[in-house]
């Protein structure tokens, strides 16, 4: 006779979700990150997670310019990079001009004009022109500080966790939650998650917020966490494929 009470049900399995992490040992591709959740949310082994800027503030400095037109003050969401920003003039023009800026990772977030508001890659501002005008490759340097908080990806949300970031692998406490994590509402917690590569993952082993529901959204998921070194593998009969 079973005694069907004293059954107990196994949570997800690390093997289940990760095939493969570069340097375990050492934890090269896992860091300890802070999660914060809206209402209490239980991560299982798998969970994606996104990331947001929280207190983020601006530092704005002038290169060696010919213009002299000033940065006004600027506006960090949730969706910058800790790091430095860098603007340049492309387009010289009477009491304006054009520019083109790049964030921390070297990539173009958006083009804006000298004396209009600008908006993109987290940040919001407006240079002003100045009794001498810009030239082409005048510059000024961002300086963004802050605190990164992770959170279940959700696609509706626009604060930066849209975008799938990391792999929740466990608790810090391996004894008490190795599998899985209760996240307490509006409470800093920490956590273990895969954050870089080289690592391979099992698509049918992620858990996603419920917003993430369809294909195109999944896929661009897979897409974020590739950039970051983090793969798929897909087994198709005895051969393995990445992607």
């Amino acid at each position: 006779e079973i005694n069907m009470a004293s059954l107990g049900y196994e949570s997800t399995r690390y093997s289940v979700v990760i095939a493969h992490e570069y340097a375990p040992e050492l934890a090269f591709c896992r860091d300890v990150v802070t999660v914060y959740e809206g209402s209490e949310v239980t991560y299982q082994i798998g969970t994606v997670l996104g990331k947001t800027l929280v207190s983020g503030s601006a530092t704005a400095t002038a290169g060696t310019n010919t213009g002299n037109g000033t940065m006004g003050t600027v506006t960090v969401s949730g969706t910058a990079e800790i790091g430095t920003y860098s603007l340049r003039i492309t387009k010289a023009a009477s009491n304006a001009g054009d520019f083109v800026v790049v964030n921390p990772s070297g990539v173009v977030v958006g083009n804006g004009t000298v004396a209009v508001a600008y908006s993109g890659g987290g940040l919001a501002f407006t240079l002003a022109d100045g009794a001498n005008d810009f030239v082409v490759g005048d510059t000024f340097s961002i300086a963004v500080t802050g605190t990164v908080k992770y959170k279940r990806v959700e696609a509706t949300a626009t604060d930066g966790s849209q975008k799938a970031a990391a792999i929740y692998v466990g608790g810090v406490t391996p004894q008490t939650s190795y599998n899985k994590s209760t996240i307490a509402a509006t409470t800093n917690t920490s956590v273990v998650a895969i954050v870089r590569g080289n690592a391979l993952y099992k698509k049918q082993g992620l858990v996603f917020g419920a917003s993430v529901d369809t294909q195109a959204e999944l896929d661009a998921a897979y897409a974020q966490l590739e950039a970051k070194g983090i793969l798929a593998v897909e087994r198709i009969g005895t051969f393995a494929t990445i992607g």
